[in-house]
């Protein structure tokens, strides 16, 4: 019988494995193909307006920070937009019910730029209001925004010079209705800073081929813009999810809009310093991504017009496949690499080990600021990293299926903030 039970077992795990490599696989291979795409669709834009000899493409761009206790580095969040380098933007901070110095700090800031006649940019605005949530923020936000652009940013992160030029272009297709840029974990200063940093790396070169193929389903809240338009037409942030930007990314494939990865607009965060404030974090991402797939079930297997085929029937029933996988994974892991050395049976593992090295190559050859060639050579010591954050992972999806039991909902996310060292940004920028 027990023979049977490891069979059995072995052979779901087998499963899972062979699906997750295929997917995998196929992602790093077309991956590359993505800039070649989208330098194809900006010429064939610049030629479009060549011809009907239309005036340079400069909207307003509308910059929005929703901020909670962000003392930390919210000033530094945003110099980064008012010194970005495109001066028709226009920055909206909304500070919801912060309860540290943040009121003072921004207040103090805004009039201080005032007094210097500051023109760097078109247009600042401050608003406080009483603690709704991040989705009451943001609504806020957009209802004073006046740019054809929306770009959401987080309170702890900060906009890589540059950025919102870059941004533009995207733009010029008018069929595209919103655009997620590139995040990336800075200011690493332990393991799980380092876990995390890797994480978004992987995360994020898999977005390449997710805008290849249409099927780019997660705008982050950290970096991701929309064309004003697309609120008046679908409605504002869902304030009672708190996975907004999830749930928001969602909706507009459920309208049918379209959608790319601008990995070139790159945006730095501070990831969390702790595990506790790991878990945290992912407590909320799992509970809003299950709520937002029971939301929009609909679009699973969709044979809509409207609806993108290989989201349907790929992308999005590969996700929920994963999070059933993760039930399993950190002890099928174990499992595994027990039964390579008991049998001597090495393939299995080797292929996954194969995936993960040709990843760092890819990553380290194709990186969206510049080739870093000696991340190669992490490789030995970084992937036990992923299998910690496979039991991070574990955890929060059980933390989630418990709370949505129990009909619970998360609140903003917390943790002890070191703020981005600005040193560190500008070696990534040189």
């Amino acid at each position: 019988m027990k023979e049977i039970l490891f069979h059995a077992s072995l052979s779901i795990i087998s499963f899972f494995v062979v699906v997750t490599l295929f997917k995998n696989y196929v992602f790093l291979f077309i991956a590359p193909f993505y800039p070649v795409r989208e330098k194809l669709r900006y010429i064939h834009q610049m030629n479009k307006r060549r011809r009907e000899n239309l005036p340079a493409y400069e909207p307003l761009v509308s910059v929005i920070i929703p901020a909670w206790n962000e003392e930390v580095g919210i000033i530094k969040t945003m110099d980064s937009i008012i010194y970005n380098g495109y001066a028709n933007t226009e920055l909206v901070v909304v500070n919801d019910g912060s309860t540290d110095n943040s009121h003072k700090l921004i207040s103090d800031y805004v009039k201080k730029l005032e007094r210097k006649k500051f023109r760097s940019i078109t247009r600042i605005c401050y608003e406080y209001q009483e603690n709704g949530g991040k989705g009451k923020a943001l609504n806020k936000a957009i209802g004073l925004t006046r740019g054809d652009i929306v770009l959401t940013i987080d309170g702890d992160s900060m906009l890589k010079p540059g950025a919102i030029q870059k941004l533009i272009p995207y733009y010029l297709d008018a069929e595209i209705m919103a655009v997620v840029g590139n995040v990336e974990v800075i200011n690493v200063a332990s393991l799980y800073g380092l876990a995390q940093q890797f994480e978004y790396y992987f995360g994020f070169y898999n977005k390449r081929a997710h805008a290849l193929l249409g099927a780019e389903y997660i705008f982050g809240g950290a970096c991701a813009s929309f064309r004003k338009s697309v609120f008046n037409r679908i409605g504002l942030f869902d304030t009672e999810n708190k996975t907004e930007d999830i749930e928001m990314s969602m909706r507009t494939k459920v309208h049918g809009m379209k959608s790319t990865y601008a990995e070139d607009v790159v945006c730095y965060t501070e990831g969390a310093s702790d595990l506790k404030g790991l878990v945290s974090q992912r407590i909320r991402w799992k509970k809003g991504r299950l709520d937002t797939f029971i939301k929009y079930r609909s679009l699973f297997f969709s044979t809509a017009d409207e609806h993108n085929t290989f989201l349907s029937f790929f992308v999005l029933p590969f996700s929920l496949m994963m999070e059933v996988q993760l039930i399993f994974e950190p002890i099928a892991i174990a499992v595994l690499i027990a039964y390579s050395i008991l049998t001597s049976e090495y393939l299995s593992l080797s292929i996954g080990l194969l995936f993960i090295a040709l990843v760092f190559i890819a990553i380290s050859l194709f990186h969206a600021n510049r080739p870093r060639p000696l991340l190669t050579l992490y490789f030995p010591f970084f992937w036990p990293l992923f299998y910690m954050l496979d039991w991070v992972e574990f955890l929060s999806l059980y933390k989630s299926l418990n709370m949505i039991r129990q009909r619970k909902d998360v609140q903003w996310q917390h943790w002890q903030r070191q703020g981005i060292n600005t040193v560190v940004v500008k070696e990534e920028t040189s």
